[in-house]
């Protein structure tokens, strides 16, 4: 059968206890190359015990439990649109969050060219402190015509014109996929070769969102100056796969608080992770 208009919507799980230790915090920070021009002194927080302890901001993509698998979506159709991150504080480095995760909001195309489908995650202390809101923006191409409203996104965030004030380059690990997957994402997509060319690629690819992790991790270690708590928003829109080993290339603009930012490629000249926007606290 499939999916209607008010399944997705009435897709509400409130109240979900996520527990997780220091442990699962440095696994992710690692995953997404905190450390990958070696040992310093200012990515120890991220994974070391023995310093007052940080977490990267992007780890809320792997505490948020969207129930994505049970949406009923046909999943041979789905994109992975865009991600959208505000952070209310801090991320602990460990502890118990108390997660509200669901469909807020669906976009009709029509039959033909399928539905927008808006996953947001609410994550809080037990005592009710607002720690994050992710909302993940997902192309149901197969999902067309199922009722309810249609509409638009919003537009996407600009990239300045003017020369970059601010490039990195960041390498990824030969094996980042497989080291990504620990976080709780199995998909064989980007560990099974079979499966990645049954599905029209050479290899296996790397998770979009550690492709937003790394990103992320990037930003805190250079617009932050290592510290997390300064960034406040991390928005970016999916724009082609990266592959495991591959040199990423972080462009950075600054304009006051607002950052904006686009990765690439730079081997295949293909841009990777485009119309990013992240809002950055004063230190």
């Amino acid at each position: 059968m499939p999916v209607t208009y008010q399944q997705l919507m009435d897709l509400q799980r409130p109240n979900q206890e996520v527990r997780y230790t220091h442990k699962d915090s440095f696994l992710y920070a690692l995953s997404v190359g905190v450390a990958s021009e070696g040992i310093e002194e200012s990515t120890l927080p991220f994974v070391y015990e023995h310093r007052p302890m940080r977490t990267i901001p992007s780890m809320a993509t792997v505490l948020m439990r969207a129930p994505v698998p049970e949406s009923g979506i046909d999943f041979r159709g789905l994109l992975h649109g865009e991600q959208r991150l505000t952070l209310h504080r801090a991320i602990p480095a460990e502890g118990t969050l108390i997660v509200d995760a669901g469909v807020s909001e669906v976009i009709d195309k029509g039959a033909e060219k399928g539905s927008v489908v808006l996953f947001e995650s609410r994550g809080r202390m037990p005592d009710g402190e607002p720690v994050f809101t992710t909302t993940t923006v997902l192309l149901a191409r197969r999902d067309g015509g199922i009722g309810g409203p249609g509409g638009t996104l919003p537009a996407p965030h600009p990239i300045p014109e003017r020369v970059p004030d601010l490039t990195v380059r960041v390498p990824t690990r030969p094996d980042a996929s497989l080291l990504y997957r620990l976080n709780d994402d199995a998909n064989p997509l980007h560990a099974d070769p079979e499966v990645a060319k049954k599905a029209g690629f050479p290899a296996p690819i790397l998770h979009g969102l550690c492709t937003y992790g790394t990103v992320c991790a990037a930003l805190v270690k250079t617009v932050c100056e290592g510290d997390a708590a300064r960034m406040a928003t991390f928005d970016a829109r999916f724009a082609s796969p990266v592959f495991p080993g591959e040199e990423l290339q972080v462009d950075i603009w600054h304009d006051q608080s607002v950052v904006s930012f686009r990765c690439s490629v730079p081997a295949r000249h293909q841009v990777v992770l485009d119309h990013g926007r992240s809002e950055i606290r004063n230190a």
